[in-house]
């Protein structure tokens, strides 16, 4: 399960940055971090790569949105530590 933090920088021209941060706000595999009226960084967790894929994408046709960096990106193993663990009782 991939986990991202990414910061956002807005467009400078954009007036109604509140309105997109509503709308991140929205997604429930979100998190709003630390923010400013040029940037915002965010923490995104889903279930998979293509997942992840589709929110960045989301993220990035938002209104207001000029680009995003990401800072971080990890991979959670339990479901790799899980699905190992019942192979091994099968035995």
């Amino acid at each position: 399960m991939p986990i991202s933090g990414l910061v956002i920088t807005f467009d400078q021209t954009f007036d109604d940055v509140g309105e997109t941060i509503a709308m991140l706000r929205s997604e429930p595999t979100i998190e709003i971090g630390a923010r400013d009226e040029q940037q915002c960084a965010i923490v995104v967790d889903t279930p998979s790569k293509a997942d992840d894929k589709k929110i960045y994408q989301w993220v990035q046709d938002l209104p207001g949105v000029a680009s995003i960096q990401i800072a971080f990106v990890g991979f959670d193993d339990e479901a790799i530590a899980d699905s190992s663990s019942t192979t091994d009782s099968a035995d």
